[in-house]
């Protein structure tokens, strides 16, 4: 409770982020007067909250007083980062930025949107299976949109740490092949075979692009209107070969018979809205860009699960190891 009241009387002050629904600094209450809380609830990695306003629909996503989670508060930076400089010249829907703020000690931030949720479906509001293939298509061109854009005309804007450095990649997959999870059969077989792959296959895979980090069809919103999709969730988003994301997709948000029945339809989507958007890739590039990034995906999953006990990155672990013996 002590830290909790700290955190709370700072951002009461304006010397820290927005700590909870209805804890906001001076400086964002003036900005957005007359808000009125409509929901709240916590996630995993932050908490949310809902609001109307005279400025329109609100949607906020902040770190709540008490938390001490440097990692939540750094991928919560990186989102506000993404959407305020660079998400703007991006051909991409996205939820517009209104109001960011960040500290690290203690670790709070808060990042303010519209709210598009009363203005859009969900993947939840598919119900049958041709309607989840055809939303699955809209993921992966949206996909291509954004991996087109960075790996194009939007490269020069990619600085610091929005620029591909393959060699600290390949320094943190040579850290995490040793230490394979004991729980997952045949992990710590996988990870040193990618491990030992991986710069022969990034070799392979010379572009790159910034790539969304954690995309699955719960990231993406439907306008009620018939508008373009939109994507959401852009705190994993970084500098990687476009792969990733696809093989995050494919790999570990689909089952072996999923991939095997929709991964043709979803490659050749992918493939296709790529090059309508100035990015070519023959069909050995993309699966070299698939193999590079499977590799990325098991690599990262194991480093995620060596730092926490979490049944969902086990079984994302689990998937990408199967997937990457297929």
């Amino acid at each position: 409770m002590p830290r909790r009241l700290g955190d709370w009387a700072a951002t009461l002050r304006g010397h820290a982020p927005a700590s909870g629904p209805w804890v906001w600094p001076p400086a964002l209450r003036a900005a957005f007067p007359g808000a009125r809380v409509v929901e709240t609830w916590t996630g995993e990695g932050a908490a949310f909250a809902r609001y109307r306003s005279p400025a329109g629909p609100l949607f906020l996503k902040y770190l709540p007083a008490g938390w001490r989670d440097p990692r939540a508060a750094e991928r919560l930076h990186r989102e506000s980062t993404y959407l305020r400089d660079l998400a703007p010249h991006a051909p991409v829907p996205h939820a517009r930025y209104l109001h960011s703020a960040a500290q690290q000690g203690p670790p709070l931030a808060h990042l303010l949107t519209v709210d598009r949720t009363e203005a859009t479906w969900g993947w939840g509001a598919f119900a049958t299976d041709p309607q989840r293939e055809a939303a699955l298509l809209d993921v992966v061109r949206l996909l291509a949109g954004l991996h087109a854009f960075w790996a194009g005309p939007g490269q020069p804007l990619l600085r610091g740490r929005w620029r591909w450095q393959p060699g600290e990649v390949l320094a943190r997959a040579a850290a995490v092949a040793p230490a394979a999870p004991p729980d997952v059969p045949s992990a710590a077989e996988a990870l040193l075979a990618a491990a030992q792959a991986l710069p022969a296959l990034l070799a392979h895979a010379p572009v790159w692009t910034l790539v969304h980090g954690d995309i699955h069809a719960g990231q993406v919103l439907w306008p009620r209107d018939g508008g373009p999709p939109e994507l959401i969730d852009y705190g994993q988003v970084h500098p990687s070969v476009p792969g990733e994301d696809l093989a995050h997709l494919l790999a570990l948000r689909l089952n072996a018979a999923e991939r095997a029945r929709l991964g043709p339809a979803l490659r050749a989507a992918y493939q296709a809205a790529l090059a309508e958007q100035g990015l070519s890739l023959s069909a050995a590039e993309l699966a070299a860009q698939e193999r590079a990034g499977l590799a990325l995906n098991l690599l990262s999953t194991a480093r995620q699960a060596q730092r926490r006990e979490s049944s969902g990155v086990q079984q994302a672990l689990a998937a990408a190891v199967e997937a990457w013996w297929e």
